[in-house]
């Protein structure tokens, strides 16, 4: 809910389960969101950038500069949050 405004697309299932390779993942043409089950281990600002991470797919499915341009519009932290998670120094 926090970030639907910003994104503006049909979320149409969002599951929560065991990943043992990625945080979260999108399916942006079906609008699926799946999100790992470890998250509910992390402090709510670094689950907060997979949300949003995955969110973000729905509108651009990959990785480009458009991508990441979107997500530093909503959250200007987001690198030291991935770092973070990813248990790097930012």
């Amino acid at each position: 809910a926090k970030f639907a405004p910003a994104i503006n697309r049909k979320i149409n299932r969002v599951v929560v389960r065991k990943m043992t390779t990625r945080w979260g993942s999108c399916n942006s043409r079906k609008g699926y969101i799946n999100l790992s089950l470890n998250l509910i281990e992390k402090p709510l600002a670094q689950v907060e950038y997979v949300v949003l991470h995955e969110l973000a797919h729905l509108l651009y499915p990959h990785h480009g500069t458009k991508f990441y341009e979107f997500i530093a519009g909503i959250m200007p932290d987001f690198r030291s949050r991935e770092c973070a998670l990813n248990g790097k120094n930012s």
